[in-house]
Order: C-alpha cells, then sequence, then structure tokens
C-alpha cells in the first residue's frame, strides 16, 4: 500500500519547482525600492491599525472595571 513512487517523485518535483518561484519572488521583491505613495499607505494604515488597538483596549478596560 502507499503511493505510488512515480507519483511521489512528481509529489517532490512539483514541490520543489514551487519552492524554487517562491524563492525567486522573494528575492526578486528584495531588490524593489519602495515608491513614496507606498510608504504613504504604510503609515497611514500603521497609524489607523494602531489607533483602532488603543481604542479597542481603552474600550475593554472601561468595560471591566
Amino acid at each position: 500500500m502507499g503511493i505510488n513512487p512515480i507519483r511521489r517523485d512528481n509529489i517532490m518535483q512539483n514541490l520543489a519547482l514551487e519552492t524554487n518561484a517562491l524563492e525567486y519572488e522573494r528575492k526578486r521583491m528584495q531588490g524593489e525600492k519602495v515608491t513614496k505613495k507606498q510608504q504613504a499607505l504604510g503609515k497611514i494604515l500603521f497609524w489607523t491599525l494602531l489607533i483602532l488597538l488603543v481604542a479597542a483596549v481603552g474600550v475593554y478596560v472601561s468595560m471591566h472595571l
């Protein structure tokens, strides 16, 4: 019983190809520069999430006092 050896080799080849593709994409993205627009969006997102987190903690604390 078990997986056919030929099928197992196919699965391993597919996993290796996917891993190589992901590594290539990761390395390619490391070389890209972040644009001013992306920086601005990142800052807006960061501060929005921080404010929401502080508000959530404040509401939680005020409800349990």
